[in-house]
């Protein structure tokens, strides 16, 4: 009898632990597909949601095509992407476009109303941010462009003039980043490189 019950007991308790593991990035919000690691074959990019979640945080991973037809598992964080209601609260920040260009996986999104384009490359097995586009608007007549090339340090400001290409000012500076952020230990919400 005392097996029996100690059966039943462990039973539940793997039960119970099952249900705390279940995965609840169920809703897919993004696919993207292209050649990523330049082997000519078809990867795919997935960003999920879970909804069960009250903060609804966002998961992006990175399957690689296999010769035999499976996808296999790159990467896969929750950190890249801000969940939409990280505080009980609309974040107003809208869910990132991805794409795939020429062997790069870009993305590209709206942070407090500023228009961003994060750049990774797949090297050394991983995936590192190669250069952050951004364009702020000023509300009144200047656009502030900056192009930071993470793999010179060199970075841009351009401001124009709204509606033209006219230059009002450049700055160029460098800063040296080492090692190359990685995608899976990357924020683009809280990074001090935008």
């Amino acid at each position: 009898m005392k097996k029996i019950l100690l059966i039943i007991f462990v039973f539940t308790q793997l039960t119970v632990y099952a249900q705390k593991i279940k995965d609840n990035f169920n809703v897919v919000i993004r696919t993207e597909n292209g050649d990523l690691n330049k082997d000519g074959l078809i990867d795919k990019v997935v960003v999920t949601m879970d909804t069960i979640n009250k903060s609804q945080p966002l998961r992006l991973q990175i399957f690689f095509l296999q010769p035999n037809g499976k996808y296999v598992l790159k990467v896969s964080t929750e950190k890249l992407i801000e969940p939409q209601y990280p505080n009980g609260q609309y974040c107003g920040n809208q869910i990132p476009d991805f794409e795939i260009e020429k062997g790069c996986l870009n993305m590209i999104s709206t942070i407090k109303e500023n228009h961003f384009i994060h750049k990774f490359k797949f090297n050394k097995q991983t995936f590192e941010l190669q250069s952050i586009s951004k364009v702020v608007w000023d509300g009144d007549n200047l656009t502030t462009e900056t192009e930071f090339n993470l793999l010179t340090g060199k970075k841009t400001e351009t401001v124009k003039a709204l509606g033209s290409e006219k230059i009002v000012k450049r700055i160029i500076t460098k800063i040296v980043v080492k090692p190359l952020p990685r995608i899976d230990h990357f924020s683009a919400y809280d990074s001090k490189l935008n």
